[in-house]
C-alpha cells in the first residue's frame, strides 16, 4: 500500500494573507465607547445610591419610632427616642441607662431640623428627643432629614395616635 502525505491547507485565494484578529484601531474604539458609556452611567448610579441611603434612613427612623411606642406600651414604662448628630438612640425605663436600640446614620445624611410638638417645649430646650408614654401617646415631633445636596424628607409623628407621615422632596 501506498502511503499518502497530508495535504497542506488550501485557501481559496492564495494571494490574500490570512487575518484572524482585531486591529489596534478596533480595540481602541471599543475601549473609548466603554469609557464614554461609563462616564454617563456612573454618576446616575451614585445618585441612586444616595437616594437609597436616604430612603433607608427615613425607614429606620419610622421603624424606631413605632418600636419606641410599642416598647413603652409593652413594658408600661416611658421610652425616649433621641436624635443625636450621627445616630438615633432609643432608651426605655426610668433609668434610661439601658440602650434598647440605636441606628447610625450614613455619613452624608443629617438631621437638618427638629421640632418637639409637646405642649411643654421648655422641657426639651436644645435636646432632640421625644418621650413615648405607656398609654401609647407621645410628645410628637417633626424631623427633617437631608443629604448634602438635593434630597430632603420631613417626618411628622402625631402625638395622640402615633401615626407617622413622611413627605419627601427630591428638589
Amino acid at each position: 500500500m501506498e502511503k499518502k502525505e497530508p495535504s497542506a491547507p488550501v485557501f481559496q485565494n492564495s494571494n490574500i494573507p490570512f487575518s484572524g484578529g482585531f486591529t489596534l484601531i478596533e480595540i481602541i474604539l471599543v475601549v473609548v465607547i466603554i469609557l464614554i458609556a461609563s462616564a454617563v452611567v456612573i454618576p446616575k448610579f451614585k445618585g441612586t445610591f444616595k437616594s437609597t441611603q436616604m430612603t433607608d434612613a427615613v425607614r429606620a427612623t419610622v421603624r424606631l419610632a413605632y418600636y419606641a411606642r410599642s416598647l413603652a406600651i409593652l413594658k408600661q414604662e416611658p421610652c425616649t427616642l433621641r436624635f443625636d448628630d450621627t445616630q438615633i438612640v432609643l432608651l426605655c425605663g426610668t433609668n434610661s441607662v439601658e440602650t434598647n436600640a440605636f441606628r447610625k446614620l450614613p455619613e452624608d445624611i443629617r438631621f437638618s431640623s427638629f421640632e418637639n410638638l409637646s405642649e411643654d417645649k421648655r422641657k426639651y430646650d436644645g435636646i432632640r428627643a421625644v418621650q413615648y408614654y405607656p398609654a401609647g401617646m407621645n410628645d410628637g415631633f417633626k424631623l427633617t432629614i437631608s443629604t448634602d445636596r438635593d434630597h430632603e424628607a420631613v417626618i411628622t409623628c402625631n402625638p395622640v395616635s402615633g401615626k407617622i407621615m413622611v413627605v419627601e422632596d427630591g428638589r
